[in-house]
């Protein structure tokens, strides 16, 4: 029994591995939209685009809002991420970006083939976990 408990987790390992290996890789770290944003009401903001990366040689720029992934509306930083995680190292994912840089909004779509490595400095916020604060009366734990 224990024995077959052991194959099925090291065949679980096993699959999740070669299905991380052909992950693709956009390149950028989001975050959420500030509660002072008024134009845009839902999606996540670039916070920073990695050298090297696909986002970067597909121009996006920190600042920018992405709104929709390969057409679906995005709620928040691990939605984007989850929604990118489906993607193949060189399929290509269409991002409805909304640039404010010069007061206007502009709204484009973004057609970018998602990488097949991260680099080193892209590498370490995925291996980093995400901070947590604690808030509220009742000192609610929040991890982003």
């Amino acid at each position: 029994m224990i024995q077959r408990l052991f194959f099925a987790i090291c065949l679980v390992l096993a699959a999740n591995s070669s299905l991380a290996a052909g992950r693709g890789y956009l390149g950028v770290q989001f975050g959420h939209l500030p509660d002072t944003e008024k134009q845009v009401p839902a999606g996540v903001i670039v916070k920073k685009v990695f050298a090297g990366m696909a986002a970067q040689q597909a121009g996006l720029k920190p600042g920018e809002i992405v709104t929709q992934i390969n057409g679906e509306f995005v709620a928040d930083p691990p939605s984007a991420v989850a929604l990118l995680a489906r993607n193949a190292a060189g399929q290509k994912v269409r991002l409805t970006v909304i640039d404010k840089t010069g007061g206007a909004l502009r709204r484009s779509n973004v057609v970018i083939a998602m990488g097949k490595s991260p680099t080193e400095d892209f590498a370490k916020i995925m291996r980093t976990p995400p901070p947590c604060h604690l808030s509220g009366p009742s000192m609610i734990r929040h991890c982003a």
